[in-house]
């Protein structure tokens, strides 16, 4: 999905993947550590966050690293200043583990410019998108949202709609026998009414008709929504370490500094 836009690095430690006209979007400005990222130090592979992103002048150092260099690199980035949070991938048990459609909550399917349009109003308006209220920010965050998928990947929408409006979606991508269930909102005015469940079991049905080998979803470790989509039939299958540091300010060691 990431070398599906912009431009890709590869090395032997992983790959980048740049998108730097979307600098406010982290996802699309990201350095993928693979299995050990070729057993280089912390202080290496935040020395190629450097290089690839700052040479980009991105401001900010975003790194995916595999359970295996995560074991062994945690600390040394911890003590390089980045914050670290976990996303967890959960794999379907399949068609016996079949959701329940929710009663009295109808699921439509949408087109993009409906999504995008609710997830405007989510960016401008929900207390856990504050960033979302820079305009620059938005406007490159629903880029990526536009842009973004698999390639060759059929996606499909769900959604819950009040009047002519999108109030609750989660996007399908489906390609050859894979598929993932993704990007699921709820807006905060709509919540606790079943809609975020709806569009999830209505994605998970559609993407269990077509018989998937592969049907997962990926969700924040630390957040409620995996605990949700567990009872809707996905189960914990691994871990990503992500971390996030903002670029260090060089220090001046002439006349006026503090």
């Amino acid at each position: 999905m990431h070398a599906a836009v912009g431009r890709t690095v590869t090395a032997a430690w992983g790959q980048a993947f740049l998108s730097p006209e979307l600098d406010r979007c982290y996802d699309r400005n990201v350095l993928w550590a693979i299995d050990d990222a070729g057993g280089i130090s912390a202080e290496a592979l935040d020395g190629h966050a450097d290089r690839l992103l700052g040479g980009h002048d991105l401001p900010h150092r975003r790194l995916l690293l595999e359970p295996i260099a995560r074991a062994r690199l945690h600390d040394g980035l911890i003590a390089r200043g980045y914050d670290a949070s976990r996303h967890v991938f959960q794999v379907h048990a399949g068609p016996a583990a079949m959701p329940d459609a929710v009663a009295g909550v109808e699921v439509v399917e949408v087109s993009v410019e409906a999504i995008l349009a609710a997830n405007d109003h989510y960016l401008q308006t929900d207390r856990d998108t504050p960033y979302g209220r820079d305009g620059r920010t938005r406007r490159h965050l629903l880029e990526h949202h536009r842009s973004y998928g698999p390639a060759g990947a059929q996606e499909r929408r769900f959604a819950v709609c009040d009047g002519n409006n999108v109030v609750a979606w989660a996007r399908l991508w489906t390609r050859g026998a894979e598929a993932q269930v993704e990007d699921v909102i709820c807006l905060a005015e709509h919540r606790g009414r079943g809609y975020g469940r709806a569009v999830v079991a209505a994605a998970t049905r559609a993407a269990l008709a077509q018989d998937p080998e592969l049907l997962f979803i990926v969700a924040d470790a630390d957040d409620w929504p995996k605990e949700l989509y567990a009872r809707l039939g996905f189960a914990s299958a691994g871990e990503l370490g992500v971390y996030l540091r903002f670029a260090r300010m060089p220090q001046s060691s002439g006349p006026g500094a503090a």
